[in-house]
């Protein structure tokens, strides 16, 4: 039996990496926390703060991203000692306006390096990338605006105890830094969601020594239907390049995945899966995310499809297939690698066996018997029944009840799952061996 994860309506919560578009902010002090009085460096940082900002300040804390707390500490410089970021604002402003604080360490005394005043009301997200290619890390800053969808993007360097701001002139829903054009340096890659004010795009920013800044090198359309980014990730294609995968979801809640990259050859931003007439293939209803389902550490791409069924059957006890895919950038084609038959009700899924052909096989849920039930398909008949697994509450499997037919595949403290009625006079004949062995759990990827 494999414990592997794959994501399930059931179990998914929502997330984005790096950063996301997020809510318009309190600006009142009564959500925003003062962190408690410390010792050693952190309380010298905070000291440092209450002295800059002066009485009355409240902390900011940024609301997304992998960085969420009051004092951010960062080896900046790559000196191997930590640099400090802190984000405030004070009552007494007269316009929305957020500092950020960057600290630094010398001679055993905290000291400031620089207070940057921003036009915001708050700090959506802040993340580190060396974006100059100088062996360091620069602060990238996000900030909201009274469109929850729009944040603006700020980039800041830091040297021997002086920070210095880039110009970036890009508002963003979400962002993600990674080397995309394979130069050794990272980028910033912009996602924009439709409003009135922008376009669905990506946006690709590169820096420019000659201007201090960072420009946009190359942009491609996005779907313009997507509300909301659900979950971003960067994965290698075939040839070692990086691609963002982005899971976005519809008004409806359906979730659909773009892909983009930077084709170094033309030098141009692609997003292969979107086409603004056909439907993407990807679409889905199932809350399914890309994620890595064989630990090759490449992200892999689902497409869902209802099994076969008769016209008059309940669609609604009929299983889904999720068909895993890897994007192989030079052709621009989803490679299939596996499928998997998910319950999601019960929270596992059977790796479908490479010896059953698409269109010979499908397979029915029994919500109230909590089973998944495998049979033959012939020319949309249903034929023989194959195996069933069911799910039995532990207390229930424990005495025996209604379960002594059954062969135990695992258990947890609540469920333990099983198989019975294995055909083998069927054209899809499965040991028991193999039934155990392609059973998996239904686990959060990433969280």
């Amino acid at each position: 039996m494999k414990v592997k994860a794959v994501i399930s309506a059931a179990l998914l919560c929502a997330f984005a990496i790096s950063a996301s578009g997020c809510d318009g902010a309190d600006i009142g002090t009564d959500n925003l926390i003062r962190p408690p009085k410390t010792v050693g460096d952190e309380a010298e940082i905070e000291q440092l703060i209450a002295d800059t900002a002066g009485s009355g300040y409240t902390l900011k804390y940024p609301k997304s991203g992998n960085y969420r707390s009051a004092i951010v500490m960062k080896d900046l410089d790559n000196d191997g000692t930590d640099e400090a970021i802190a984000f405030y604002r004070t009552p007494n402003e007269t316009k929305a306006e957020v500092h950020m604080l960057v600290m630094y360490c010398a001679n055993d005394e905290w000291k400031l390096s620089e207070n940057c005043a921003l036009d915001a009301t708050d700090v959506d997200c802040v993340d580190f990338a060396d974006v100059t290619g100088s062996g360091t890390l620069e602060i990238l800053s996000g900030y909201t605006t009274y469109n929850s969808s729009i944040n603006n993007l700020a980039c800041h360097s830091y040297s021997n105890g002086k920070t210095n701001r880039l110009t970036v002139e890009s508002s963003y829903s979400s962002f993600y830094c990674s080397d995309f054009d394979s130069d050794g340096v990272n980028e910033v890659m912009l996602l924009s969601l439709y409003t009135t004010e922008n376009d669905a795009t990506a946006n690709m920013l590169v820096y420019s020594e000659e201007r201090n800044c960072l420009y946009s090198k190359a942009s491609v359309k996005m779907d313009p239907n997507i509300t909301r980014f659900k979950n971003i990730t960067v994965t290698a294609a075939e040839n070692g390049q990086n691609v963002l995968i982005v899971d976005g979801c519809f008004a409806n809640d359906d979730t659909v995945t773009q892909i983009i990259y930077f084709n170094t050859e033309l030098s141009v931003l692609r997003n292969p899966l979107y086409k603004e007439k056909d439907k993407n293939i990807t679409q889905r209803s199932a809350d399914i995310i890309c994620t890595d389902i064989n630990n090759d550490s490449v992200t892999e791409i689902p497409v869902v499809d209802k099994l076969p069924s008769t016209r008059d059957e309940d669609k609604s006890a009929v299983a889904d297939k999720i068909s895993w895919n890897s994007f192989y950038q030079q052709s621009e084609i989803l490679n299939h690698l596996s499928d998997q038959i998910p319950d999601y009700q019960n929270g596992y899924s059977f790796t479908v066996p490479e010896s059953w052909a698409d269109g010979t096989y499908t397979v029915r849920l029994d919500s109230e018997k909590r089973a998944m039930s495998f049979f033959e398909w012939d020319f949309d008949n249903l034929g023989q029944k194959v195996f069933e697994i069911r799910a039995f509450k532990l207390e229930q499997w424990d005495v025996g009840e209604d379960s002594d037919a059954y062969t135990l595949i695992y258990k947890n403290e609540s469920t333990a799952y099983a198989f019975a009625d294995v055909n083998e006079e069927t054209s899809l004949s499965i040991s028991e061996d193999d039934i155990k062995t392609a059973f998996s759990l239904m686990t959060v990827n990433n969280i």
